[in-house]
């Protein structure tokens, strides 16, 4: 039963591709030409030098500082890229799932280059993203330490090859991943795009527009997350179109930045078969810590900003409803991950019947 609804959905989405071409068609080329101009030209440097690194062995004696810091630079799936080496014989356990969690953070170049000074226009706004981001993972690496550790220890041998070889078979590796990430940044993008053109998206979001029009705040905040839920990249852009105040759209982003998207999940799982039961909830939890050090650290940047710490009626009531909305935010994204969970749960179980 369970096998003829995947099959059934599976149809319908073609079915929709053919319906909606035109709507699909323009999302695949949107997808393309943002791999193409902006994800391959960022990861793809950082993409060879850490495949060097990793077979020349400087990353597999447990430097746990040395990997973070790899793979915040590089950006996601950046993490998971660079957990794979711990994984022995293909078997993923909740520590390495964790670990991939943890190191899974989005580039500062995007976040500072393209979402903060193209997008936003506002280029100070991303120290406050950039400090939630780092603060965040550093907090979820220092939580989950003990289910990691002991994969740290487990790495396997350095290989000795010469450097020609080595350097050839990382440009052929990082091009082999950036074109698979292309595929899943395009499938999820025309995906947003048919949720989107069929109306499906706007009866979902209906009660979350709702009670955010119903707090005062925008309407379309709830839309532009959902849709950084799937795809992170068409989410950060939807942030900037959705014209809400600077504060609400950069800690809106730093919760998207942190959680990432199932986008980026399933790029992770082109290198590492994560648990999804395991991953989302601790990325979502790593979203929601991100966005709250956000609102908090704005005013550093922008003195003009109220402190959140201010006492004032308008302020206390601006917080509040601040506070709400990332708790609708939160619900929203706890709803979404719960389904893609059991989804996951479903598919798993099906196959341990086979």
């Amino acid at each position: 039963m369970k096998r003829k609804l995947a099959l059934f959905f599976c149809a319908l989405t073609c079915a929709l591709l053919i319906a909606f071409n035109p709507d699909a068609m323009a999302a695949a080329r949107e997808g393309f030409s943002l791999w193409r101009d902006s994800v391959m030209p960022a990861l793809l440097p950082f993409f060879v030098c850490t495949s060097l690194m990793r077979q020349m062995g400087a990353l597999q004696r447990g430097n746990a500082a040395a990997l973070f810091a790899l793979a915040f630079v590089s950006g996601a799936p950046g993490g998971a890229r660079l957990s794979s080496q711990y994984a022995a014989d293909g078997d993923v356990d909740a520590g390495l799932t964790c670990l991939a969690a943890s190191l899974n953070t989005i580039s500062p170049m995007y976040i500072a280059g393209a979402f903060a000074t193209g997008m936003l226009g506002a280029p100070q706004a991303a120290f406050p993203i950039l400090t939630a981001q780092l603060l965040s993972a550093l907090l979820t690496v220092f939580l989950v330490r003990k289910a990691y550790a002991p994969v740290l220890t487990a790495s396997a041998p350095e290989q000795a090859l010469p450097f020609t070889r080595l350097f050839a078979a990382s440009i052929a590796e990082s091009v082999s991943s950036l074109l698979s990430i292309c595929g899943t940044i395009i499938f999820f993008l025309v995906l947003t795009r048919l949720l989107s053109a069929t109306g499906a998206m706007a009866v979902l979001l209906w009660p979350f527009r709702t009670l955010l029009t119903l707090l005062g705040s925008n309407g379309a905040l709830a839309e532009a997350v959902f849709t950084g839920m799937l795809e992170m990249t068409a989410g950060s852009k939807a942030l900037a179109e959705a014209g809400l105040p600077l504060r609400t759209a950069a800690s809106a982003g730093a919760f998207l930045f942190s959680f990432g998207g199932l986008c980026i999940a399933a790029q992770s799982m082109l290198f590492l078969p994560v648990k999804l039961k395991q991953y989302l909830p601790l990325k979502l939890a790593q979203g929601v810590l991100a966005a709250l050090l956000c609102y908090f650290l704005f005013p550093v940047c922008f003195p003009g900003a109220a402190h959140a710490g201010a006492v004032s009626g308008e302020t206390l009531a601006e917080n509040a409803l601040t506070a709400t909305a990332i708790f609708a935010v939160s619900l929203l994204g706890v709803g979404t991950v719960l389904l893609f969970s059991a989804i996951a749960g479903k598919r798993k179980r099906l196959r341990t019947r086979k």
